[in-house]
């Protein structure tokens, strides 16, 4: 088989090249592999910081309306001591008997359920209409809308 322009084929330099050839195969794959991992956390990375951006700008409005009832409420009781003569002390003293009305003096009105007026189940406050029956659940005050 060897002659001029021919050359002997040897079975070793074929599994070798084979070798290559499948090593070369396997390291474009883990490549692409990588290369779609690298996109993939690009991508996760861009929807993080985007939601970065929302979640302050969500904050920023937050501590505007808290300033605005922080302004309001202080305007309120302004208001209410100079026409009732009402006290520090009695805001301080109603202040924890509301903060009592759930058991625990923690500074805030945890939220309870309620039950509803029609069927008497008990119902989320989140909800606006009852899951069961589908009657609109009335709230006992204003605030508890808020």
């Amino acid at each position: 088989m060897s002659g001029p322009g021919k050359e002997a084929i040897n079975g070793d330099d074929v599994l070798h090249k084979g070798y290559e050839m499948n090593g070369m195969f396997v390291g474009m794959m883990v490549a692409e592999a990588a290369r779609r991992a690298a996109t993939q956390a690009e991508s996760a990375v861009r929807k993080s910081q985007s939601r970065t951006t929302e979640v302050r700008r969500e904050m920023a409005i937050l501590g505007e309306r808290l300033d605005k009832l922080i302004l309001i409420n202080a305007a309120m009781w302004s208001l209410l001591q100079e026409r009732t003569g009402l006290s520090e002390e009695d805001l301080t003293q109603r202040a924890q008997e509301i903060d009592m009305r759930d058991g625990v003096p923690d500074g805030k009105i945890t939220r309870t359920l309620k039950k509803c007026a029609n069927c008497g189940r008990t119902i989320s406050r989140r909800h606006n209409k009852c899951l069961f029956c589908g009657s609109d659940r009335l709230s006992e005050t204003l605030l508890e809308d808020v």
